[in-house]
């Protein structure tokens, strides 16, 4: 009885060991290799103490000596303690054996296909049966068989080596090795086919008509089974459950999922074989022709996914999933009207498709519209409420909308819905920065690229990202490799050139404007033809800025005008007029008005106002120190929570001094900047010395993506002799003049919809001036006069102003109202010495109201 007893307890006490939670049973490593940061399919590890393969989900970390292997139909992506990220092909095995995050490191990929995109400084290997891979900063895919390992490098150098032999790779190049031999170069004319395993295919059916197949049981019963997993994003246990039907099930609708299936997982080969058996069963299938549309459309074959998805529609024009891929192919090919249409006739076939609701919701962000982007959104989330494109498309709204907390939880639930789209790491790589965290927001940029390496937005905004870090040349690499994936897409030519400006390259940055110039309508992703404008607009600007710094000042305006030509409401165009008439005698008032405009159409941004700027009538040399302004960043790669903190200064013979501090910041939906800036100088002549300080405060809000407010506090104070030159040389050695003003503004912008803007201006002043003067009148009638005058104005006014612009043409109206009171007080006392004693003799003050 005792025994028995005995067993029982042993077996309780392993029994609740089973059950206590991983980090109970055994104590966590301190040195964490790598971390799971996309699941999808099965993907298993093992420790080197253990023999059990357990099963991994996202998030999970993965200690020195780990084991990491991914069964069928399965894709991991990992971020390795070095920087590095590896993804990983179904069937492949790898070993963390020696990762560091301090000097050179090697991992050992056993079989299988791994892509790696590595952005580190110390060396990196990777160890395979037959080769051997070492890097330095580079993109490379590995891939092992039974028989050899072949090396694929995408960008950068590789070096690969074995005891026979050795061999340096460059961009584009490919390196075989068999066992027992040297490493071979190996023509590849298409290198980007070795990650054609990797790409991300958009769903376009949910096979809804599956429920209706008529199939015995249990076929019929794993079938439903399957359908509910796909539903739910659970891609391996759809193909697991699908598995338990015969494969020659001669059903068109079923190869049809089939296919779906494995292009959710990247299998193009299954995919495509199955495709082909349904063609052969029903030539005129349209969803069979629509999914072959899909996989031209990603490959960037966009004339053959174009008439794919016509063939589609002409064979079967009541398909849903065939009108679906015609918007596909039509964004592919720049016409996003006429994808928008094809949404919305698909919605009409079928009203309760979460897909189509979703894909409309993109199409209404592509075009500006965030009301009707959210709402089409929200319907999808109704329909289907783990759709990973409508929770990734409400993540771009609010992102939008500046809501950021709610664009990552969005962005979050998206990827756990679908952990292989890349969309969503995109856009949470986005919110992350804007929040201010630029390092973590890179790395998962970094982590959409592996997820579509082919993707050439998503390479245009990791070059930016790296460029908001300073991380050149990489920068340039990402650049170099998106106009090699898409010819047409102007994004990386014009964030190239703003890159090659700031590297006092202008000549280089005017060739990849103008070439971004001429591209500029090749803009699908996320871009709205009004958008595309803004970009023609905001291209310009750049443009104009290139050839002032190559002394083309005159061609510079011309730009900055055309700019505003495309788009009235650029502020950038407005802000670089503002720039360029500083110091331009006879421009103050174009200068400040400019200023005033770009102030009120200006989003949330950390570039901050100069003080001098504000102000008219400023005796500053031109290009003189404080003057000179050097922000040539007009379109912030990303605009994030952070703070800046700006002095410049200068300093000449006669006592010329100047400088100016400005400290600016950004927060969640508002950004503010301080400034002071001050003039001294002695002049070079008696009496024609000058001090100005001004003094600035700017603070703004983002209500919503709609409105916008803003307050500007400004003081003035100057205080000067006779500085004005005359061509009869009349000077006046005793005249003082001081001003001091004060000025309130209160700004509103509101944007009703994509095409309008409608922009208020409140403006309160006070200002003084006065003068005083003293001269002397020579004997035989000698005489003294002393002339002062004091004048003092206030008022305030507001104007409004409503902006158009239509396909062809652009309205601006607008009014305003001016109220001004003022009086001016002028006084002159003499005194007279006629051969007696000193008499006072005073005018009449006289005073004009106005």
């Amino acid at each position: 009885m005792r025994k028995l007893f005995f067993c029982f307890i042993c077996r309780c006490t392993l029994l609740c060991l089973a059950w206590l939670p991983a980090s109970l049973q055994a104590k966590e490593c301190t040195n964490i290799v790598a971390k799971a940061v996309s699941i999808q399919g099965v993907v298993e590890m093992r420790s080197t103490s253990s023999s059990i393969w357990k099963k991994v989900t996202l998030q999970k970390n993965f200690c020195a000596g780990d084991w990491v292997r991914t069964q069928a139909n399965s894709r991991a992506a990992l971020y390795l303690n070095n920087n590095s990220i590896l993804r990983l092909n179904e069937f492949s095995t790898v070993t963390f054996t020696g990762l560091s995050s301090q000097g050179a490191s090697w991992l050992n990929l056993k079989q299988g296909i791994g892509h790696f995109i590595s952005r580190i400084t110390q060396r990196f290997e990777v160890i395979t049966p037959y080769v051997n891979a070492a890097v330095d900063g580079t993109e490379f895919v590995v891939a092992v068989d039974n028989k050899h390992t072949t090396v694929t490098v995408l960008e950068g150098q590789v070096r690969a080596s074995n005891d026979h032999g050795e061999i340096s790779l460059t961009q584009g190049e490919t390196a075989i090795a068999y066992a027992g031999e040297s490493p071979a170069l190996q023509t590849q004319i298409h290198p980007w086919n070795a990650v054609n395993w990797a790409l991300y295919y958009p769903a376009i059916s949910d096979f809804s008509a599956l429920n209706k197949s008529e199939l015995p049981e249990p076929w019929s019963t794993h079938l439903t089974q399957s359908l509910e997993y796909y539903r739910q994003g659970d891609t391996a246990a759809a193909l697991a459950k699908l598995q338990l039907l015969p494969q020659d099930l001669p059903n068109d609708n079923i190869y049809l999922y089939r296919a779906a299936l494995q292009l959710a997982t990247g299998q193009i080969q299954p995919a495509s074989t199955y495709l082909d058996q349904s063609l052969q069963h029903n030539a005129n299938n349209g969803e069979a022709l629509a999914l072959k549309a899909i996989i031209a459309v990603v490959q960037n074959q966009t004339d053959r996914g174009l008439k794919l998805a016509h063939d589609a529609i002409k064979v079967s024009p009541e398909t849903t999933a065939a009108w679906l891929a015609l918007s596909y192919a039509h964004q592919a090919t720049f016409d996003l009207k006429q994808a928008r249409l094809n949404v919305e006739q698909a919605i009409k076939l079928t009203p309760h498709n979460a897909l189509a609701w979703a894909r409309l919701a993109e199409l209404h962000l592509m075009f500006g519209e965030l009301d009707r982007a959210l709402q089409a959104a929200h319907r999808a989330t109704e329909i289907a409420p783990r759709l990973a494109r409508s929770q990734s498309v409400l993540g771009f709204a609010h992102l939008i909308n500046m809501d950021i907390n709610a664009a990552k939880q969005a962005f979050n639930q998206a990827i756990i819905f679908d952990q292989a789209a890349p969309l969503s790491r995109l856009g949470l790589g986005l919110a992350m920065i804007r929040d201010g965290h630029l390092a973590a927001g890179r790395r998962q940029i970094e982590v959409a690229a592996s997820l579509a390496p082919t993707n050439s937005l998503i390479r245009s905004y990791l070059g930016k990202a790296y460029y908001e870090e300073k991380r050149g040349p990489l920068d340039a690499t990402q650049f170099s490799m998106a106009k090699e994936l898409d010819p047409n897409d102007p994004t990386p030519w014009f964030y190239d050139a703003i890159r090659k400006q700031t590297e006092n390259r202008p000549i280089e940055a005017l060739q990849d404007l103008e070439k971004s110039t001429q591209l500029n309508d090749n803009r699908a992703v996320y871009r709205s033809r009004l958008l595309l404008d803004e970009d023609q607009a905001a291209r310009s600007v750049s443009l104009a800025r290139v050839y002032q710094d190559l002394g083309f000042t005159q061609r510079a305006r011309l730009e900055a005008w055309k700019s505003l030509n495309y788009n009235p409401g650029n502020f950038s165009a407005h802000r670089f007029l503002a720039d360029s008439y500083a110091g331009q005698p006879r421009h103050e008032i174009a200068r400040t008005s400019e200023l005033l405009q770009s102030q009120l159409l200006q989003p949330i941004n950390i570039n901050p106002i100069q003080p001098q700027l504000t102000q008219s009538n400023l005796a500053i040399a031109g290009n003189a120190g404080p003057a000179k302004l050097s922000f040539n960043e007009f379109n912030s790669s990303f605009v994030r929570d952070r703070l800046m903190l700006r002095i410049d200064g200068v300093m000449g013979s006669n006592g010329t001094w100047g400088e100016n501090l400005i400290f600016s910041a950004v927060k969640d939906n508002m950004s503010f900047n301080i400034g002071q800036y001050q003039f001294k100088t002695n002049g070079y002549r008696k009496n024609d010395d000058l001090e100005q300080n001004i003094y600035n405060l700017f603070g703004q809000m983002a209500v919503n993506n709609k409105t916008n407010l803003q307050i500007e506090i400004r003081k003035e104070e100057t205080q000067a002799g006779d500085i004005t030159l005359f061509f009869n040389d009349v000077h006046r050695p005793n005249l003082r003049e001081k001003i001091e003003q004060k000025v309130t503004r209160f700004g509103a912008h509101y944007r009703p919809t994509p095409q309008q803007d409608i922009i208020i201006s409140t403006i309160y002043f006070d200002r003084e001036e006065s003068e005083k003067d003293l001269t002397f009148a020579p004997p035989p009638n000698p005489q003294v006069g002393v002339t002062q005058t004091l004048v003092s104005e206030e008022g305030y006014n507001a104007e409004i102003q409503h902006q158009f612009r239509g396909g062809r043409f652009n309205t601006i109206a607008g009014a305003g109202y001016v109220n001004t009171d003022g009086n001016s007080n002028r006084s002159r006392v003499i005194l007279e010495h006629i051969n007696g004693p000193v008499r006072l003799r005073s005018s009449q003050p006289s005073k004009l109201d106005t």
